[in-house]
Order: C-alpha cells, then structure tokens, then sequence
C-alpha cells in the first residue's frame, strides 16, 4: 500500500492543485477568483501587491490559479515582466504581452525560473499544498534579487466565534477532520504565523512584517464594511468545503463519496446560519531579501 502522501499525490496534486479531484471548470475557477475578491475586500487596499517593487520589476506568482493576480498586476504596470506559474493550465489564452503563465509546474520540483532576478514573489493559500515550507522558502529567497520581496497570503481556517459554540458541531468536526487528513498526507492545510516566521527567518530573510485580519463568516458583524467582507468570504467558503475536502478525506480517511456529501452539506448549513458569528483569520507576511 502506499504511503498517504504519495496517495494524495497521485489523487489530487496530479489532478488538481486544490485537491478536489474533478475537472477544472467554469464554477471552481470562479470559486478561486472569489478568494482574490475576498483579499483585496479584507486587506482595505486597492493595492494588489502589499510590498516596494520597481514599476518595470519582474514578478513572479506562485500558484497562479486562473491568473486573475498575474493579469492585474501586468495591466497596472505595462513596464513589468509578469509570470505565473501553476500546476493546472487553467489560464486564460488572452493576456497583456507583458505576462506568461508556465502550467503545468510544481512548486516543489526544481525551478528553472531564475535565480537572483525576481523583485516580488508572490504565494497565497499554498497551505494544504506544501509539503516541505522550508525547502520553498529557500527557492524563493535564492530567486529574489538583491533586495526584493516575498509576499504571503494565507488563510487560517481554524473555527472560531465571538458566541460560544458546541465543540460537536459540523464545522469543528469538519476541520478537525481536514486537519488529521492533511496532516498525515505531509501537506498540512493547518497554518500556525509563529512557524511561519520562523521558518522564513531561518531562509535567510529580514525585515519580515505579519498582519492578520479577520475574516467574518457571512453577515452578523454591526460594521458595515465587515458586512461586505462577510459576504464575499461567506460565498468564497461555502464553494470550498467539499472541493478541499474530496481527495483528503476519501484517499486518506478512507470516506465515501457519500460520507463526504453530508458533513459538506452540514457545514454549509452553519456557515449560512448568521446567529454562529463565525470568523477566520487571513494572515499577510512580507519578508524581503537583504541587500548585500
């Protein structure tokens, strides 16, 4: 029998980056561009880069998804030199000339990118896909420039709640789940800022910034601005429950579709019910490389 990892491997990473196990269509690629909205509703900027870069700088982008991050930035600066790289070739054929997309690559495989020539390197939601953080964290240090920036977005799901809640609930149960299934596949969904840091501190960079937002679970909070965050985070997990859930919980657990299906349906069910005032935890880090 094969070891859990490489079952994961061969059921999801192989099929799909986000580890659902079915085609990329029309809805999952709404569903990641649903998690762009979310970031840039969430971070209160209309930046969509949160680091120094030079206006004709070379960006690349980790885990591009469908390029809706690549694309912008190539649009807003016509003078920069854009790629995006992925494991699906999701990407759309219609992009500025000053963006690339490289599909199908692995974070994980050995990089022909180019060492010492990106100013921003930019990753978000790799959680759940990383097996080895500080192997990745020393690629991108050694393909950064002399001076240039990593930027990280990650999202903690982790349930939380400004009401107290019944430790059996669907949601507790499901992430609990997700988090034993991950976990012993070596690619961990569950996110911890300490380790984080650490771990880029370790990969040689400096001058590294945390910042952490919450992240409501749909409409109850009393601020009208975090209404509207709630409202994209809302539709942007209750599409993800079951695609991050599929491949982990049936080749690693041992699930039925079935079983799947339910605690799916359940967690949805809580994630609509505005009186749980649940809430997530987005986490930006931004670690820049010394000038030597």
């Amino acid at each position: 029998m094969n070891h859990p990892r490489e079952q994961y491997g061969q059921s999801g990473r192989k099929l799909r980056l986000l580890k659902t196990g079915s085609p990329f269509d029309d809805q999952e690629q709404d569903r990641l561009d649903f998690f762009h909205k979310v970031f840039s509703i969430a971070l209160m900027s209309e930046k969509i880069v949160h680091v120094p870069y030079p206006k004709n700088g070379r960006f690349l982008d980790l885990g591009c998804g469908t390029g809706i991050w690549a694309i912008d930035i190539a649009q807003q600066l016509p003078s920069a030199f854009v790629v995006g790289v992925d494991l699906a070739p999701i990407q759309p054929p219609n992009k500025p000339e000053n963006c690339i997309f490289r599909a199908p690559f692995d974070l994980e495989s050995t990089w022909t990118l180019g060492e010492n020539e990106w100013d921003v390197i930019y990753l978000r939601m790799g959680c759940g896909d990383i097996s080895d953080w500080q192997g990745l964290y020393r690629k991108v240090y050694a393909h950064l420039c002399d001076g240039g920036w990593l930027e990280q977005i990650e999202i903690d799901f982790t349930p939380r709640s400004v009401r107290h809640t019944k430790d059996d609930c669907a949601m507790q149960f499901w992430y609990q789940s997700l988090t034993q299934a991950t976990e012993k596949a070596m690619r961990p969904l569950a996110h911890c800022p300490q380790w984080t840091m650490q771990k880029l501190q370790e990969a040689g960079f400096v001058e590294i910034h945390h910042h952490q937002v919450g992240l409501p679970l749909g409409q109850w909070h009393n601020d009208d601005y975090e209404r509207l965050v709630g409202l994209w985070y809302r539709q942007a997990f209750t599409e993800s429950i079951e695609p991050l859930s599929v491949v982990p919980f049936r080749s690693v657990l041992g699930w039925s579709p079935d079983q799947i299906r339910h605690l799916a349906t359940q967690v949805k069910s809580e994630a609509l019910t505005e009186d749980n005032c649940n809430y997530n935890i987005l986490h930006l880090y931004r670690a820049r490389r010394p000038m030597y």
